[in-house]
């Protein structure tokens, strides 16, 4: 059994009954354990514990009988920034003798700092309940109870109510079985949305925990922008531009506070994008204008120079400047530089990393420069967004002209010496082999630099080509496997492992997929994208999908094959469903705070512009009635969607029965949203409960 913050395991041994707990407190960083028999006699525990070699932890007893403590060695990679960490492990409850020792099983108390394996061992009893506290610095005590039920009841609650807390208090009901899947999933996926944002930790990644750029930038920021977490948004935005490179760059990740020159050398070429949209999306829920004359520092290596700082706007005019820096010779395209998104294709050489263009990062580029355009003309500051908007227009032909060829964007440019650009991963290509790319498709439609026309005959490739049956997949086919040799790109071309993005499903880009259908106004595949991004009820969505674990987040849906060249050979049998998918790694992803930004603003349509409360659902008939009920104003909300006539653009609101005036929301890709005064939509609100009929 698993909680938010507990899981729970029973153990039947003959006649024996025993359950076992592990949970976190929320109030202090404390993890505890719990063991009882539930049925049949007493029973002695050996109970271990092995500290990891790196930091050379010391264990001793403490000052109070029943507590030990756990300190790093001298001159360790903890304590050189934190000398008084430590660890406090507390015997909360045992009711019957017992002996801790190092050195496995044969140590005793006296010569506990002889090993980093602590053990402790107990004659036969019923119940038995112990604790680690995480001090870093010291000076957090312990929780201490001697009723393991009652801190356990305790401490599952305050689990639940910090999520509710962070969405909203968000509810959905509907008889939809869809809805009802998410519902069950996005708790889940706020406590992993979380654990990344917080220490970027996954199951199977269990180690670095830097903060990844693009990371933070997406899931963390998108989660909390979208329910309404406003101060927290900012302060995250506030660290990103620090630890921004004077060069107007940032590292592909990095760590801040103690550790602070942890960093990685270089970057992909998508990087900076990701840091001008995140704060774009929060100036734009919460009109903070004055965010761009706020002074922040730079990261500088060299702790002797002189600290730089200087207003936001600045930093956002360095970023701009070294963008057009890295234009290709006589061409608004971007050079790929490290690399894009795909992980797995960056470039073998230097010479191909300056001649190659993503069409994916040239639509990112499109995309922050208009949001920043928009930014630029509410502030009043018409000279920026004026060039902005120039940028984009040059931009946008460039990208037409250059990167689209018999209607079909391609993935990649390679610029020849004699200035001509020949594409890669587009029908033309003959050196790949591959014809179709999934990320500048959607990213066409989710920056808008597609027109309505290029948006629709790109959804249509994407369906005939790019969807397997778990989601959508990066290309139509692998690159050839040929022994580990690197021609064009590193990893895709010398990974023996057939998983993540080299096995073409990572759900992450699907969630960006879903994203564009939810833009597009495609309903239906709009929550049939949604539910493939979910473990709940996976079977039922994708038949020949392996067992997964039904409350966490997958990173991909990975095809079993023996070896590469089997994948080679054997890959259309996955677009036929004849080969099994088994999950990818879990947890490690800013997917999970995508996912709920992406149930609140493009499933119900909630979100703050520039004053204005928003609503743009896109919904099937299936989810007519649907009620949401949230927290928004400080006030009790329910949101009631009847979806009889269209599956996006309002045809009326009503606010507790009384009709609302409203703004129709330009969307060029579908009927758009409808725009609320905020003003006039709170004056309307009941100060207990209010309801919002939203007629589709």
């Amino acid at each position: 059994e698993m909680g938010l913050n507990h899981c729970r395991w029973l153990y039947r041994y003959g006649s024996s009954l025993w359950q076992v707990r592990t949970w976190t407190s929320g109030r202090t960083p404390q993890i505890n354990m719990d063991f009882k028999v539930l049925e049949g006699d007493p029973v002695g525990l050996v109970v271990t514990h092995d500290f990891d070699e790196l930091n050379g932890w010391i264990i001793r007893p403490d000052l109070i009988a029943g507590e030990y403590v756990a300190l790093p060695a001298a001159g360790s990679m903890i304590s050189r920034k934190f000398p008084d960490a430590r660890f406090r492990i507390t015997v909360q409850f045992s009711g019957s003798i017992y002996r801790a020792g190092g050195n496995g099983f044969s140590g005793n108390e006296q010569n506990l700092n002889g090993s980093q394996l602590f053990t402790v061992e107990t004659e036969p009893l019923s119940r038995f309940s112990m604790s680690f506290t995480g001090c870093v610095p010291a000076g957090f005590e312990p929780v201490l109870f001697a009723e393991a039920e009652k801190q356990f009841a305790s401490d599952t609650l305050d689990a639940a109510e910090e999520w509710k807390e962070m969405s909203r208090a968000l509810s959905l009901d509907s008889a939809d079985e869809d809805i009802r899947a998410i519902s069950e999933i996005l708790p889940w996926f706020g406590m992993n949305a979380v654990t990344h944002f917080l220490t970027p930790y996954g199951l199977e990644q269990f180690s670095g925990a830097a903060w990844g750029t693009r990371d933070v930038s997406q899931g963390p920021v998108e989660l909390l922008v979208s329910m309404g977490r406003y101060e927290e948004a900012k302060e995250v935005l506030s660290v990103i531009f620090s630890n921004q490179e004077t060069d107007g760059g940032w590292p592909q990740w990095w760590m801040f506070d103690s550790y602070s020159e942890i960093r990685a050398d270089s970057a992909h070429g998508d990087v900076v994008y990701w840091c001008m949209i995140a704060v774009c999306s929060y100036i734009r829920a919460t009109g903070d204008i004055g965010f761009l004359d706020e002074r922040l520092p730079y990261h500088q290596s060299d702790k002797a120079a002189q600290r730089q700082v200087s207003p936001l706007r600045e930093h956002i005019d360095r970023l701009v400047k070294k963008v057009k820096e890295s234009f290709v010779a006589g061409k608004s395209l971007v050079r790929y530089g490290g690399g894009d998104w795909n992980d797995s294709l960056q470039p073998v050489s230097r010479d191909l990393a300056d001649r190659l263009i993503s069409s994916w990062t040239v639509e990112m580029n499109f995309q922050a420069f208009s949001q920043y355009a928009e930014v630029c003309s509410m502030a009043g500051d018409a000279d920026r967004a004026e060039e902005m908007n120039r940028l984009c227009g040059m931009i946008r032909s460039d990208f037409n002209r250059h990167l689209v060829r018999d209607g079909v964007v391609a993935g990649y440019g390679l610029a020849g010496h004699d200035g001509t650009i020949s594409l890669l991963l587009h029908p033309s290509d003959t050196l790949t082999g591959i014809r179709y790319s999934l990320l500048p498709m959607e990213r066409g439609i989710v920056s808008g630099i597609f027109t309505p026309e290029q948006a629709t005959y790109h959804l249509g490739l994407i369906g005939r080509y790019l969807t397997g049956p778990d989601g959508a997949r990066l290309m139509d086919r692998p690159l050839k496997y040929s022994g580990g040799i690197e021609k064009l790109f590193r990893r895709a071309e010398s990974s023996t492992f057939f998983g993540r993005e080299i096995g073409l499903m990572y759900v992450h880009e699907h969630l960006r997929y879903a994203e564009a259908l939810a833009r597009t106004g495609r309903a239906n595949e709009f929550v049939q994208a949604l539910r493939k991004a979910i473990p709940v009820g996976y079977a039922e969505k994708v038949p020949c999908s392996d067992v997964r674990q039904s409350n966490c987040y997958y990173s991909s849906s990975d095809a079993i094959f023996e070896t590469r060249y089997q994948a080679d050979e054997l890959y259309p049998e996955i677009i036929e469903g004849r080969v099994t998918l088994r999950g990818g790694w879990r947890v490690y992803s800013s997917g999970p705070g995508i996912y709920a930004g992406i149930i609140m603003t493009h499933l119900l349509g909630i979100r703050r512009e520039w004053g204005r409360l928003t609503i743009d659902p896109v919904m099937p008939a299936s989810l007519d009635g649907l009620e949401a009920s949230m927290i928004i104003y400080g006030r009790p909300v329910t949101f009631v969607y009847s979806v009889r006539e269209g599956s996006s653009g309002p045809k009326r609101i009503t606010v507790n029965g009384k009709d609302i005036l409203f703004t129709p929301v330009e969307n060029r890709y579908r009927p758009g949203g409808v725009a609320l005064e905020e003003t006039l939509f709170t004056g309307m609100l009941s100060e207990t409960e209010s309801r919002i009929e939203i007629y589709l």
